[in-house]
């Protein structure tokens, strides 16, 4: 199918002369003499232009209110302006109106045709981008639905463009047959949910139906890890009374995912870098090599070329993993995606607890986009969790229900978000929370119940799942920690899964 374009210009001279010239770039190409005879061609069905190239000075509507048309119409839609000599300005005001280039007259055609060349490819890609996230968001929800990723979310910000490139390009590569699909490593800060972006690219490549296993390398030490991921033979150490196999092993024709990769040990690190290069491994204790058929992606928050430097990582291993590296941004980067992704929580955290959820107030909408969230998207989760659990009330959640902590930089005054603001009071939630009529003791036994419940869910959280560490930080014996879990239907091993 040939690119689509739209020559918008009030002289006959320039439509034909670029009509004529894109022609002979296999473009097809229509030519429209005012603003209005081009939104007809816009709204044409089956008439899905790629780029429109437009004067800004026009009898009638001028170049600025058919951009907008245009862009409304579709919004991957690429937009080239023709300004006259001398009007930078006007040059200017157009690329903030979403102008993806401009060109000045008198125009080079060799220009021209380069520039219409590079919009219709990223438009190409753009639109890739938008259907294949689509496709990936039904098919990811459908894969391994017991390892479900609390934290899933399919953005379509701005500053996740590469991201889902990325993801677009793996999925490509994928479809094309490659004999080796490389590995991957995901990077950003704790709670961005790098296991979803992991989980969109396993689902996304040819090992899809396969098996997704996932473990955290923070919670094993060297010798539980080596075991983990390897397997070990009967009596290979103490407490090994029978074989086990390894994440190598179960995970074979499918993705392995190594979350916090940063904190593997060294001499670990060298027999991981074996098994990626040789395709073989042996269990703890074994004799025997066993061949693998694994795809690995490892995640990390660290930066692993300053480890490579101060010797803490392997500069090899390093190399191995990062054929391609995604760089997953914060949630104050991608502030759009905040109000979006905290009704889907909300959506789940309410229908779970067999509650109604109607929405929030402008006002708590604002309070979101404002925070600057320094736990990322576990943050926000863990808020609106909380929120579900606390909230009796019929209508819209207000921002006092939720009971985010406000700076004057819109950062968290525990630290991690830029801080250094001064910190502005809220009203406590129990304020909106208290029911006519409800007696002390009641409220009391009711709020005890939330805080311990809230308070199982934070630690479960901190500790990723792990109920020993949690049990030490609540400095409670971990079988009476595992009755408060049982009390209250919280199962620890779904926090293991988070990115």
């Amino acid at each position: 199918m040939k690119a689509r374009v739209l020559v918008v210009d009030d002289e006959d001279t320039i439509r034909k002369l670029l009509k004529s010239r894109l022609e002979r770039d296999n473009c097809e190409v229509e030519v429209a003499s005012n603003a209005d005879e081009a939104e007809k061609f816009l709204s044409q069905p089956g008439k899905d232009f790629g780029v429109l190239i437009t004067d800004l000075k026009m009898p009638g509507k001028d170049g600025f209110a058919l951009m907008q048309a245009a862009k409304t119409r579709n919004p991957h839609l690429r937009v080239i302006v023709i300004t006259g000599h001398g009007e930078k300005d006007v040059a200017v005001k157009a690329l903030r109106y979403g102008a993806s280039d401009y060109l000045e007259k008198p125009f080079d055609l060799d220009e021209l045709s380069h520039n219409v060349k590079r919009c219709l490819r990223e438009f190409q890609l753009e639109q890739e981008n938008t259907d294949l996230v689509d496709r990936l968001e039904a098919r990811v929800q459908r894969v391994e639905g017991k390892t479900e990723d609390k934290f899933w979310y399919v953005s379509k910000a701005q500053s996740m463009a590469k991201v889902n490139e990325w993801i677009t390009i793996l999925r490509r590569e994928a479809m094309r047959g490659d004999a080796e699909e490389p590995t991957v490593v995901i990077l950003g800060e704790s709670g961005t949910g790098k296991e979803g972006v992991a989980r969109m690219v396993h689902a996304g490549s040819r090992r899809g139906k396969g098996p997704w296993v996932a473990v955290n390398c923070a919670n094993f030490n060297e010798q539980l890890l080596e075991s983990e991921l390897f397997g070990h033979e009967r009596g290979a150490f103490t407490g090994a009374n029978a074989t086990k196999r390894g994440l190598f092993e179960i995970a074979k024709g499918g993705t392995l995912f190594l979350d916090e990769i940063g904190e593997m040990d060294v001499k670990l690190q060298a027999k991981l870098l074996r098994v990626l290069q040789e395709k073989v491994f042996r269990r703890v204790g074994g004799t025997t090599d066993l061949e693998t058929d694994v795809r690995v992606v490892a995640a990390t928050n660290r930066d692993l070329q300053a480890k490579v430097k101060d010797g803490q990582f392997r500069e090899d291993l390093y190399h191995r993993l990062s054929r391609v590296v995604v760089e997953i941004p914060s949630l104050r980067e991608r502030s759009e995606d905040v109000v979006p992704m905290a009704i889907q929580f909300a959506e789940r955290s309410f229908k779970g607890r067999g509650k109604t959820f109607a929405g929030f107030t402008p006002d708590a909408e604002e309070s979101l986009r404002s925070y600057g969230w320094p736990g990322n998207v576990r943050e926000l989760l863990n808020v609106i969790e909380r929120t579900a659990l606390i909230w009796e009330g019929n209508g819209a959640i207000t921002p006092d229900a939720m009971a985010l902590p406000r700076t004057q930089t819109g950062a968290s005054p525990f630290g991690g978000g830029g801080g250094g603001g001064k910190l502005e009071l809220v009203r406590s939630p129990l304020e909106s929370q208290i029911q006519s009529g409800e007696s002390y003791s009641d409220l009391k036994k009711r709020w005890a119940d939330s805080f311990e419940r809230e308070y199982l869910l934070s630690t479960l959280a901190r500790t990723g799942g792990n109920v020993s560490a949690a049990a030490r930080e609540a400095k409670i014996d971990r079988s009476n920690f595992l009755r408060l879990l049982r009390r209250h239907n919280l199962r620890a091993q779904e926090y293991r899964k988070v990115a």
